[in-house]
């Protein structure tokens, strides 16, 4: 069984990323019981909690991260056809 998560660590350009998202996206298609989160609103909820909770986005440097391009990511999920 294919694990999805060992491509994160292994992210390192734009078309990386982009196979990425479509690994996501065919997951969620092909797994959904495997997934917490079924809708939107409880996806974006995990998210907060996560960075929130966890001791691993504790420690990043926040100031070195561009949070606006995420800003803008997420954003653009609701408006983008």
């Amino acid at each position: 069984m294919y694990d999805i998560t060992k491509r994160i660590e292994k992210i390192s350009s734009k078309k990386d990323f982009l196979t990425f998202l479509n690994e996501l996206i065919i997951d969620f298609r092909t797994n959904r019981n495997e997934w917490e989160n079924l809708t939107i609103d409880l996806y974006l909820e995990a998210i907060l909690s996560y960075i929130e909770d966890s001791e691993e986005m504790d420690m990043l440097d926040w100031n070195h991260i561009n949070c606006v391009t995420f800003a803008k990511l997420l954003y653009m999920g609701k408006i983008y056809e």
